[in-house]
């Protein structure tokens, strides 16, 4: 009996992936919150520090860190991403609908939450309310990392919650695409 419970064990898969993994509701919201206030706090210190040592809408030079690639850069964003709707009242449009889509995804999730899902929910959720805060608060977001190949040949400015809405899309993006792929398999 020992042995057949034994090998049946053994045929069992694994246990769920890390972005399989599934928890309850508080879990899922718990996880996200903290990891959204701990990006806010990331964001908001690194923004200061920045502001601090070049001023209110400082030094839009190159200050190199590693090289000539990357350093920092200080730019009043008044934008959204990518420096679009500048200095106009629409700049709110798409950031409203950006978190109205993110809050619906999040709400939506929360029915079968899965990790790696509340990780990519609390790095947008905290990116988004970084922003949010310099915009609320000084008019504009602080921008600050400067990457480049060359001195024509750079990416757009951006910030620690720049960093964490890329980072957060792109683990959506990967959960959802595993959890479509695990819903086809299982139909199969």
């Amino acid at each position: 009996m020992q042995a057949e419970s034994k090998a049946n064990a053994a045929s069992q898969p694994a246990g769920p992936t890390v972005s399989h993994r599934r928890f309850g509701m508080p879990g899922a919201l718990a996880t996200a919150l903290v990891l959204a206030a701990i990006i806010v706090i990331a964001d908001q210190v690194t923004k200061a520090a920045i502001t601090a040592r070049y001023g209110p809408c400082g030094s839009t030079a190159f200050t190199p860190v590693l090289g000539t690639h990357a350093g920092f850069s200080y730019v009043c964003n008044t934008g959204t991403a990518f420096s679009r709707f500048q200095d106009t009242p629409l700049v709110w449009l798409p950031v409203l609908v950006a978190v109205g889509a993110v809050a619906w995804l999040w709400m939506r999730s929360l029915s079968t939450p899965h990790l790696l899902q509340q990780i990519a929910f609390g790095l947008i959720l905290g990116g988004a309310v970084g922003n949010v805060i310099d915009r609320a608060r000084l008019g504009y977001v602080v921008d600050f990392v400067d990457l480049r190949l060359t001195q024509t040949l750079r990416w757009y400015v951006f910030n620690v919650a720049d960093a964490s809405i890329f980072f957060g899309v792109v683990l959506l993006a990967l959960a959802f695409w595993r959890a479509e792929t695990a819903r086809g398999t299982s139909t199969a």
